[in-house]
């Protein structure tokens, strides 16, 4: 049986991060979040950064050349993963809060994080990706996954909000990324992801059939989780439990030895919780996960990305170990109140486990 790679417990084979967190020490990321753009051709319904953050840019409402700021440049990234690694970082996800491949130099940054032996991994919409990128990612990246969305062009172009209809290119360049899998004979694992919402919940199984059929190694299917801070409600159980149910007919109808559907449990689980398992913990000790945009600015997390009060420091004026040892990191790591935080957050089921470790229950002996 295969493992899940979504699975939180891949934190706990960090045994010497956990140490030092568990001394109170204080602890380097192993994961780093970067976005080498923050501009996007797309403008996703559920999207923070655009719907309800207010600081995502889509490209067409800038006229290139883009502002300052908002493509990293390759030799601003040579310097951060430089340092970075010499503080123990082990891997890279480029995604943030625009479209990578927005950025021209994106192969390079793949190809040298991949050289100085840390592992790369991309996340996109699928629709800009250059051939010379493809061979780059595919060569170099351990996993790329496509925020797909939708199963037909229609629902794509109403989710996404795109300008003009691009469904039809995504699918040609996954199906360019898993030929180029099979002809460089890479172990570089593909997939796509369904982000479920009311106008794609219909679509759960073509998703999952499309990305079969081009080629992809798995599909995720996840729920829509909306920020306390979005004019959104959370969609309704009944939303949630349908889905699930389709979800679950979807994997035992498409998924064999060489596709995998990975239903996201874990936030149906919760998202399906009384109060949404708000209350479970009561301080964030999951802190050290932290994002890096495209102008250069360090956030606390990739749920506090654009927002100024939990940027930790600037990079253009500090490097990353001032600015992780720094006071006022330390103010932010001490401020945040987690009943007001993004709900079912990337890190929820880290905090739950660190949480759990802190405060163990009673009959803690009987294992």
């Amino acid at each position: 049986m295969s493992r899940n790679p979504f699975s939180p417990l891949k934190l706990f084979t960090h045994m010497d991060r956990l140490h030092e967190w568990w001394k109170g020490q204080n602890v380097y990321p192993i994961t780093l979040e970067l976005g080498p753009a923050t501009v996007c051709n797309h403008y996703c319904t559920w999207c923070m950064h655009g719907a309800y953050f207010g600081k995502h840019r889509n490209d067409t409402n800038v006229s290139k050349p883009y502002p300052d700021n908002s493509i990293m440049k390759f030799s601003f990234y040579k310097r951060i993963l430089d340092e970075c690694i010499t503080l123990g970082i082990k891997s890279v996800i480029l995604s943030g809060s625009g479209e990578p491949f927005m950025n021209p130099e994106i192969s390079q940054f793949i190809e040298y994080t991949k050289q100085s032996g840390v592992d790369i991994a991309v996340i996109t919409n699928g629709s800009v990706i250059r051939e010379p990128d493809i061979l780059a990612a595919v060569s170099s990246a351990t996993w790329i996954r496509v925020s797909l969305d939708a199963g037909t062009s229609q629902t794509r172009q109403r989710v996404h909000r795109t300008t003009k209809n691009d469904f039809d290119n995504t699918l040609e360049n996954m199906r360019r990324m898993a030929a180029a899998k099979k002809s460089l004979n890479t172990s570089v694992q593909l997939g796509a992801q369904i982000a479920l919402c009311p106008e794609n919940v219909h679509e759960i199984f073509e998703v999952a059939r499309i990305s079969k059929e081009c080629g992809m190694d798995y599909v995720q299917i996840k729920p829509v989780i909306f920020h306390p801070r979005s004019s959104n409600s959370q969609l309704e159980r009944d939303f949630f439990l349908n889905a699930l149910s389709v979800a679950h007919d979807t994997r035992g109808k498409l998924q064999d030895d060489g596709f995998k559907v990975y239903v996201k449990e874990d936030q149906f689980g919760a998202i399906l919780a009384d109060n949404h398992e708000v209350g479970l913990y009561q301080q964030c000790y999951a802190n050290f996960f932290p994002i890096i945009e495209a102008n250069g600015l360090v956030y606390y997390c990739s749920q506090t990305r654009g927002l100024p009060e939990f940027a930790l420091g600037d990079l253009n004026k500090n490097s990353f170990r001032e600015i992780w040892e720094g006071e006022r990191r330390q103010r932010i790591n001490q401020s945040i109140d987690v009943a007001k935080c993004q709900p079912i957050c990337r890190c929820h089921p880290i905090n739950k486990a660190l949480w759990a470790i802190r405060h163990p229950d009673p009959g803690v002996n009987f294992v």
